[in-house]
């Protein structure tokens, strides 16, 4: 039972300490126990380790105990100010555990209770009885351990509020427990499928006396996945449940890979029922033909099986009529046409596919809705609103309808061209400025490529993106990215910092602790590739002890490096925002010690992607010394929280539709290295000290950016070495994995279903930790609703 009696209470006449707290075990050299801070409750208390009174640690008290919540209810009014994370879990690793252990609040004499002998403490700690933990999806996994007759077998059930979700025996040998030694205590908790909505449910897990058990309550936050969902659906196929029998041979369940996309596509994609609309609009459709060998018979074939109210203009472009994509454009709008499509001869769309699109146009608002595609029984799965991506890759212009005044818009600006591409691209200039609420993705795959474009067709494509570009952003340029093989022509969009961006200077902001080999290598390849720039270099030195490394500090100074001291634990969001505090810079690079820089010009890259209209955040490229990808930019959702991608891709591959070589938006960007404006960091309240000490600090305060409306861009034009987790290790002691559990729990807790509508990926590709994200296909698919390019799926 946790008491909150210090040891040598004294009566109530003598005033109450202001912490209170107790070690309450050893076992195999962890600690645990508890502290609270009476004074400021929403605080986590730091801790030193002491043997024989001497300090040999320091630990925070944020660890989830959910037996404390009970036992603060005995301090009255202040409990209600008290959450369950003030537990603490140590491991003493390798020291040599000698004479009396204690716990002392750090930098005060204040030491608490339970302070004993090392060799006393034999009994495995009552944290070590139960636990109960789980990834955000369906099941849950842990153990129970009766602490008076270890042979008996405990029974554990599930609860949502009032509602028995499930029930269990903690009497199984779990692969997954093997190294927690509890033998064959543990228990798996399969929650029912309803839960699978998305949505964050608190899940209470007790044991059968209704005590909850450590870890309790556990955050489900997921959406439904895996072959056992299509089970339930009455029009599943023996041919694609045959295709998913075979996949799992060579796949983990829960996805499927890309080989499958014809099974899958034929459950998924078709339609079988049109769309129903109270009045029917008038759609105009611009069959183009470039080439007079393609046929276009498929193309009027798949026209006469769509649903509405359809015209059809047949245009054959040549280099000696410039006017014919205007000419016919006119022609549908007298024919009184609500919306404009265009399709190349020969390509086809699918049965019902501008019913489909139709539906993207979900308020006055929304100008422009585009679909995604389908080449060679392969889809290209497009993200929302990209414009970065698809001025490099022309993605939304297959399917694409506009509403009649953007057509007539680009008329009247003289815009219309020889080929449809440049209709298209300046339709999406003429609301560039709006297009996060005025361009909508439907994710179904309703334009069919017959034939590949040729490089007439690319080069004009890219000709009219350049064009566009100059109108809507003149500071930028694009330049063509040979890929053989892509099937569109690869561009780069290049923005250097510029005059007009004003006076420009970078705080390049650095943690560290000790690990000389790394900083030194960190520093010396920043000034190597100095460039152009006015950059402050800034040292946070978290209680670095070595000799080396103090001189080496020193030596630094002299080059003009700052160097902050800030001893204490480990918490990489306070010490970034102590020194954007101190930083002189209006642009801040946050900076992992473990990085190096490969080449010249790679912050140039950053900054001017930075000064960009509406960009927010900038990360770079990172690869591992192996030269393989270690961050292409933050996928929300992968393992129900966010991952990186591109970890299974080399350097120079070209990954999905470009996807590794690309400039693009994506909705997070690691913090090992993050340019961000101070000001904007500044008001988002920089990084969360207390839910994100360590880990998805930076996802969160991506994510919070991402809310006020600003964008986050990845660029592979900068390239780092990152020797990851090389500074503070790995999280593989139960200290650590008890506080990256936390973290990972208040991410799903803060953001929810903002996890799974990531607008840079696509609801029909899997979430899964074991397969590469782009790489499988979601069984079912997730939300396949109309979406724009906002953080939360409609800001109108």
């Amino acid at each position: 039972m946790t008491s909150l009696v210090p040891s040598g209470a004294q009566p109530s006449s003598v005033p109450a300490p202001r912490w209170l707290g107790a070690i309450e075990g050893i076992h195999e050299g962890i600690v645990h126990g508890w502290a609270v801070d009476l004074m400021r409750p929403d605080a986590r208390v730091v801790l030193e380790v002491c043997m024989d009174d001497e300090a040999v640690g320091a630990v925070i008290a944020d660890v989830a105990r959910s037996d404390l919540s009970d036992a603060f209810l005995k301090l009255g009014e202040i409990a209600l100010r008290l959450d369950s994370c003030h537990g603490f879990v140590t491991d003493l690793g390798t020291l040599a555990l000698r004479g009396s252990l204690s716990i002392r609040v750090a930098n005060t004499d204040h030491v608490l209770s339970g302070a004993l002998p090392i060799d006393t403490l034999k009994a495995p700690p009552a944290v070590a009885l139960n636990q109960v933990f789980g990834d955000g999806g369906l099941r849950l996994h842990g153990w129970a351990i009766d602490p008076v007759d270890r042979r008996r077998v405990v029974g554990v059930r599930a609860f949502l509020e009032h509602r028995c979700l499930a029930q269990a025996r903690a009497e199984r040998e779990l692969p997954v427990l093997r190294s927690r030694q509890v033998g064959a205590r543990g228990f798996e908790l399969d929650l029912p499928p309803d839960l699978a909505d998305g949505r964050v449910h608190q899940v209470r897990v007790v044991d059968e006396n209704g005590i909850a058990l450590n870890g309790s309550p556990v955050s489900i936050c997921c959406h439904a996945q895996g072959g056992r969902q299509l089970l339930t659906m009455a029009e599943a196929r023996d041919g694609l449940l045959g295709a998913l029998v075979d996949g799992y041979e060579r796949h983990w369940p829960r996805c499927m890979g890309m080989t499958y996309y014809r099974e899958w596509s034929a459950l998924f994609e078709e339609l079988a029922e049109p769309p129903v609309f109270e009045s029917a609009p008038c759609i105009g459709v611009l069959v183009v033909s470039r080439d007079p060998s393609v046929p276009v018979d498929e193309t009027l074939a798949c026209l006469g099986r769509q649903t509405g109210n359809l015209r059809v203009v047949v245009e054959r472009v040549d280099d000696g009529w410039t006017d014919a994509v205007e000419h016919a454009l006119r022609r549908l709008l007298e024919a009184g046409c609500h919306f404009i499509a265009c399709v190349r001869a020969g390509d086809r769309l699918r049965d019902h596919a501008l019913g489909k699109a139709l539906e993207g146009f979900v308020s006055p608002n929304v100008a422009i809705v585009y679909t995604d595609s389908e080449a060679a029984d392969l889809p290209w799965f497009k993200p929302a609103w990209n414009p970065e991506y698809a001025l490099a890759s022309d993605y939304p212009l297959e399917l694409m309808l506009m509403r009649r005044a953007i057509a007539e818009r680009a008329i009247g600006a003289g815009c219309a061209a020889s080929d449809s591409a440049a209709l298209r691209w300046q339709a999406l200039a003429a609301v560039w400025d709006i297009a996060d609420h005025a361009v909508v993705h439907v994710p179904r795959a309703l334009y069919l490529f017959e034939y590949a474009l040729s490089e007439a067709e690319q080069a004009a494509r890219a000709a009219a993106a350049a064009e566009a570009l100059g109108r809507v952003e003149p500071a930028a340029t694009l330049v063509t990215q040979p890929q053989p093989g892509a099937g569109f022509m690869p561009r780069r969009l290049q923005r250097l910092p510029q005059a007009a961006d004003g006076p420009l200077k970078v705080s390049v902001i650095i943690p560290t602790r000790d690990g000389l080999a790394l900083l030194s290598r960190c520093i010396d390849s920043l000034f190597a590739h100095a460039g152009t720039l006015d950059v402050e270099l800034i040292v946070v030195d978290n209680g670095s002890v070595e000799a080396e490394t103090l001189s080496y500090f020193e030596e630094i100074r002299a080059r003009g490096v700052r160097v902050l001291p800030m001893p204490g634990p480990f918490n990489f969001s306070a010490l970034n925002n102590r020194a954007v505090a101190e930083a002189s810079g209006n642009i801040l690079c946050l900076l992992n010690n473990d990085i190096e820089v490969l080449h010249e010009g790679w912050l140039e890259e950053l900054v001017g992607q930075l000064m960009r209209p509406g960009v927010g955040a900038v990360g770079a490229k990172l690869l591992w010394p192996n030269g393989m990808v270690q961050h292409g930019g933050v996928v929300l959702g992968v393992g129900n929280v966010a991952g990186h991608y591109g970890n299974r891709l080399a350097d120079g591959d070209w990954g999905d539709q470009g996807r590794n070589q690309l400039l693009q938006r994506v909705s997070a960007v690691t913090a090992a290295c993050l340019l961000v404006r101070k000001t904007d960091y500044l008001r988002v309240g920089g990084m969360d000290e207390v839910a994100f000490p360590v880990a998805f600090n930076d996802v969160d305060l991506c994510l919070k950016i991402r809310r006020l409306g600003m964008a986050i861009v990845w660029s592979p034009y900068a390239r780092l070495l990152h020797a990851e987790s090389a500074s503070r290790g790995h999280e593989d002691t139960p200290q650590k994995k008890a506080r990256a559990g936390r973290e990972v729990d208040m991410l799903r807790q803060r953001w929810g279903d903002v996890l799974f509508r990531d607008p840079a990926y696509h609801p029909s590709l899997n979430l899964d930790v074991f397969s590469q994200v782009f790489a499988g296909l979601a069984l079912p698919p997730r939300s396949r609703q109309p979406r724009n390019g906002c953080l939360d799926l409609w800001q109108n």
